[in-house]
């Protein structure tokens, strides 16, 4: 009986050492996958609070394309399932990668998202510069039309590499309407055609990548300051072709007329039959009335787009247009946002991009989108990331 009694205390003994082993196991247990939930949650948290600085940076740039002189959120700002907090400040050291940039700025972009632990607010803090781009991302892009009539051409090349080669012609002279795209007969477009409304093909015509209706309107930039008019005439050679009373440039026929580079203001430009406008390096044309050119005109002799833009601030029909019948060459960009842009019937030659509330090129037209200036910094352009300056700064 005292065996027996004996061996009855060394299971009781066993069986307390073994509920104690498993009691303190599961409480390890308990604490690890308590711990590894907290970790679970703070990580989530920390890629929640980086997409909320990340919006919040992606919001600040929409905010600079419609008010430039946007400087921040002033404080904390609901997004999404947190807050954030942005500070935008002219850019302090130099761009590298983009030449002249214009208006480089950065963008401070801090996200906050509830946290359940300490500290309670999950934090991450994201860094871009930015500068205003090219606005020619696009060969043509028309804010209500873009209809070509018959027998017109568009396709692409790369100034920088040479003027345009018919045999190396691409595929890049893609079209946008936040309207509608309309092709008359025989119209080739070696690109995309990108409509807000629909796109029609008349007999013949041909689009050889992908016609899209029903796409969101693109964005532009409106807020463009107009600078006065200049009564002198610095720049312009010869000084006799520029009237300092009605600030209108007039090339007469056969005539050349040289524009320095620099920024000029006028109110109306005529080209007369055989004129040529000579330019020697980058110049932005501010226009508030008509620009027309008749047969046989050249526009920016360089031959080379990004060193003309012509920024013209008239409304309605015929903002900037040509002779009918009549023909010549035009290299540049064209922004016209509340204006019409027509290319007259003759067989018109234009090397660059254009931007406007209706574009119509006419008949024989060859159009070449100029890839080149989808990099450029030139007035007009939209805010945009600079490659390689965007970082997460913590944690």
């Amino acid at each position: 009986m005292k065996e027996l009694k004996k061996e009855e205390g060394i299971a009781l003994v066993i069986t307390l050492l073994i509920m104690t082993l498993l009691l303190v196991m599961g409480t390890a247990f308990l604490s690890i996958s308590s711990t590894e939930t907290l970790i679970s949650i703070n990580e989530r948290n920390r890629f929640q609070a980086f997409h909320v600085a990340e919006g919040g940076s992606e919001r600040a740039i929409a905010e600079l394309n419609i008010n430039e002189t946007y400087t921040g959120t002033g404080g904390e700002q609901s997004l999404g399932f947190g807050t954030y907090e942005a500070t935008v400040t002219p850019l302090s050291t130099p761009l590298s990668g983009v030449v002249d940039p214009v208006d480089p700025m950065q963008i401070t972009s801090t996200g906050y998202v509830p946290n359940k632990t300490v500290p309670n607010k999950a934090m991450t803090q994201v860094e871009v510069a930015v500068y205003r781009g090219s606005p020619f991302q696009i060969g043509l892009l028309g804010l209500s039309l873009v209809e070509l009539e018959d027998r017109v051409v568009v396709d692409s090349y790369d100034s920088a590499l040479g003027e345009y080669d018919p045999m190396a012609a691409g595929s890049e002279g893609h079209i946008q309407s936040n309207g509608d795209i309309t092709l008359l007969t025989n119209n080739t477009v070696n690109g995309n055609a990108l409509a807000g409304g629909t796109v029609t093909l008349g007999f013949g015509s041909t689009i050889t990548g992908t016609a899209t209706e029903g796409v969101p309107s693109a964005t532009i930039v409106t807020d463009i300051s107009y600078p006065a008019y200049n009564s002198d005439t610095a720049g312009i050679s010869p000084p006799g072709a520029y009237d300092t009373s009605t600030y209108d440039l007039t090339v007469n026929p056969g005539q050349t007329v040289t524009l320095d580079p620099g920024t000029y203001s006028f109110n109306r430009i005529t080209l007369k039959t055989g004129a040529k406008l000579a330019i020697t390096g980058p110049v932005v044309i501010h226009m508030t009335g008509r620009f027309y050119a008749k047969n046989g005109v050249v526009v920016n002799t360089s031959k080379i787009p990004a060193n003309l833009m012509i920024i013209s601030s008239m409304s309605g029909s015929d903002a900037i247009t040509t002779e009918e019948p009549g023909s010549g060459e035009f290299y540049g960009g064209i922004y016209a946002l509340n204006g019409e842009v027509e290319f007259n019937d003759g067989g018109w030659k234009i090397y660059g991009a254009i931007v406007a509330d209706e574009i119509d090129i006419e008949d024989d037209a060859r159009f070449h989108y100029d890839v080149a200036l989808t990099k450029p910094s030139l007035p007009a352009g939209k805010f945009r990331p600079a490659a390689g300056t965007w970082r997460e700064l913590f944690p």
